[in-house]
């Protein structure tokens, strides 16, 4: 009896609304931290790649014509997810977790290396990275960064 109401109130918890607006579906904080941070990933490297490359030369363009571009690029999605990081983790209470957001997630370095530079133990690691992506998944959601399709559609 005890299993059979241990599964409800967890299937219940798990029903909540966690972030939901009109028309869309209900999403945890982690998981839109993941998806977020994956996107943050890849947008890394393809700006890591692009690096070195020279820009337009305008004499031998000759139908070019300047359009203002009013959505959100790569870079873009790299600093606003910085920021909400940033925003998630300020103050003092949360300067260590700050560290490791900096350090692991827009850092990129490698997680072994970074818990030894933290001098965290494998559960200390996982606390705190669970913390960080609750508190930085739930102000990513906030400012409307997820899902990422939206966010670079301009908001439709």
């Amino acid at each position: 009896m005890e299993l059979v109401a241990r599964v409800s109130t967890v299937k219940a918890e798990a029903e909540l609304p966690h972030s939901k607006t009109e028309g869309e579906m209900s999403v945890k904080p982690e998981m839109a931290f993941d998806v977020c941070w994956e996107v943050y990933r890849g947008a890394r490297e393809v700006m890591e790649s692009k690096r070195g490359i020279g820009a337009l030369n305008m004499e031998m363009e000759t139908k070019y014509e300047w359009r203002p571009d009013v959505r959100p690029k790569m870079k873009d999605w790299v600093a606003d997810f910085a920021l909400a990081g940033q925003a998630a983790l300020e103050g003092q209470e949360w300067a260590s977790r700050m560290v490791l957001f900096r350090l692991y997630y827009l850092g990129l370095a490698p997680y072994e290396r970074a818990r030894h530079f933290l001098g965290l133990s494998e559960r200390g690691w996982v606390n705190w990275s669970e913390e960080i992506r609750r508190r930085c998944g739930a102000e990513i959601l906030r400012r409307g960064m997820f899902p990422p399709r939206k966010y670079f559609n301009g908001g439709e």
